[in-house]
């Protein structure tokens, strides 16, 4: 056989291989994006479903269950909850951990088609199971996401993605099938599959990426919570715990990784290389953390998982949602009635400290701002007054001022800007600058810069 030809039939295979890749293909973390709007990306971000509230509230409960009227209100408020719960994102760079969604495949059977979408310590079946009313025996339950493919192959497939919404007892309360659809970016449902926006490009995660929040000494840092395990890959060097807060605020860290691989569920401080994202890989694995279904009879209400696989001591915290929704009105037989969409954690109570550089100019933990934690990140909360400063040594060079890990010019350049004032450094700059550790930053240490360089070559 002649070498061109090898290098064809190569070509071939893996064309195929490539196509075969970019679809639906049994259990395994996938991303869903929509054919229509090409940018938007399905997100779990709630866990506030209630099917109390969509028969007993919205419907009318079950004297309406079976009238158009009441199944209409109870499908316009099931909408409501799906739009809260499951958000349309635009995240092309993967870098949202909601967007990463373990498909669940329901049976190995080859024609079966139904999955268990699990993400951010939830899943569909736990999001849509539940008590009507604790006084009923009417459970629902097993609402599979039924996933078809209807056009296309390999990369360009194109898939639907419908729910039936009905009790496990199918004489009541059957709100009949319908489809994910993007409706201008909200997910919504519909009765049909025609229009373009109901069909989805269904993309397997090969890794998802991590974008570092602070620079210090030449490294980048970030935190992270997800519910699944990861391994660390390109760019991500190191993931850490912390173990314990000394009386003086010095944290102590752990590596936390078992071959490169962190466990699911812990919340972790990550060194990276690179302050560019798509640099900043991570490979999910095994099947995530979450809170199987069960009949909630009080609250009525899902809950996430807050489990973890970490078994030694982390003082770090971190939750999967920060959804500021707020109150979602939706029509009842007799008026309007709302619930609360709102799930995220305050930064106080106690206080929480997020990675930063502190008043010293170290790398650690600053007291969190704002009005909300953000989703799969980690804090620690803190109740001291002393810095919380992390154990990071300086590992570059003496005399890198600009952090290149090499010791030149550049670095002369770098540090007559800063004498003059034409750039404003920052504390880990001021450190980098005094070359000869004397407490200031002025022409003798351009001068032991020069030295440093000469003495180099």
């Amino acid at each position: 056989m002649n070498t061109r030809r090898i290098f064809l039939l190569l070509a071939l295979a893996l064309t195929g291989a490539l196509n075969c890749m970019a679809q639906l293909n049994g259990t395994g973390f996938y991303r869903f994006r929509n054919a229509a709007q090409t940018t938007d990306y399905i997100s779990i971000a709630n866990d506030k479903f209630n099917y109390h509230t969509a028969i007993a509230t919205a419907c009318g409960g079950l004297g309406q269950a079976l009238s158009s009227a009441g199944q209409a209100r109870a499908l316009a408020c099931a909408g409501k909850y799906l739009e809260t719960d499951i958000h349309l994102v635009n995240d092309a760079d993967c870098i949202n951990p909601g967007s990463v969604i373990y498909a669940q495949k329901k049976t190995t059977n080859t024609s079966n088609y139904d999955y268990n979408l699990i993400g951010q310590g939830t899943s569909l079946l736990t999001l849509t199971t539940g008590t009507y009313d604790a006084t009923l025996d009417l459970i629902f339950k097993d609402r599979y996401v039924t996933i078809n493919k209807v056009s296309g192959s390999g990369e360009n497939s194109l898939y639907s993605a419908k729910i039936e919404l009905k009790a496990s007892n199918n004489s009541m309360a059957n709100l009949g099938t319908r489809y994910l659809v993007d409706d201008n970016g909200k997910l919504a449902i519909n009765e049909s599959n025609s229009a373009t926006n109901a069909k989805w490009y269904i993309e397997p995660v090969t890794h998802f990426n991590v974008e570092p929040e602070v620079e210090y000494k030449g490294k980048y840092y970030t935190t992270l919570y997800v519910p699944f395990a990861f391994q660390l890959s390109t760019g991500v060097e190191k993931a850490y715990v912390v173990s314990s807060i000394n009386t003086d605020g010095s944290l102590e860290i752990v590596e936390c990784t078992n071959d490169k691989i962190v466990p699911a569920g812990t919340p972790v401080i990550l060194e990276c290389s690179s302050n560019v994202a798509s640099n900043c890989q991570l490979i999910p694995s095994g099947t995530p953390l979450f809170t199987t279904p069960e009949n909630v009879t009080n609250a009525y209400a899902p809950r996430a998982s807050t489990a973890t696989n970490y078994s030694d001591t982390n003082l770090l915290k971190g939750n999967y949602y920060c959804n500021q929704d707020g109150t979602i009105t939706f029509n009842t037989s007799s008026s309007t009635s709302t619930f609360n969409a709102n799930h995220y954690t305050a930064p106080t109570n106690p206080t929480k400290y997020t990675i930063g550089i502190t008043k010293s100019g170290k790398l650690g933990f600053v007291k969190a701002t704002g009005t909300a934690m953000p989703a799969n990140k980690a804090w620690i909360e803190y109740t001291g007054t002393s810095e919380l400063v992390l154990p990071i040594e300086n590992t570059t060079l003496k005399g890198d001022i600009n952090m290149d890990g090499l010791v030149n010019s550049a670095d002369i350049v770098r540090l007559v800007d800063y004498i003059l004032e034409k750039e404003n450094p920052t504390p880990c700059d001021v450190e980098a600058c005094d070359v000869n550790e004397d407490g200031d930053i002025n022409v003798s240490d351009i001068t032991s810069l020069v030295d440093i360089i000469l003495n180099s070559n």
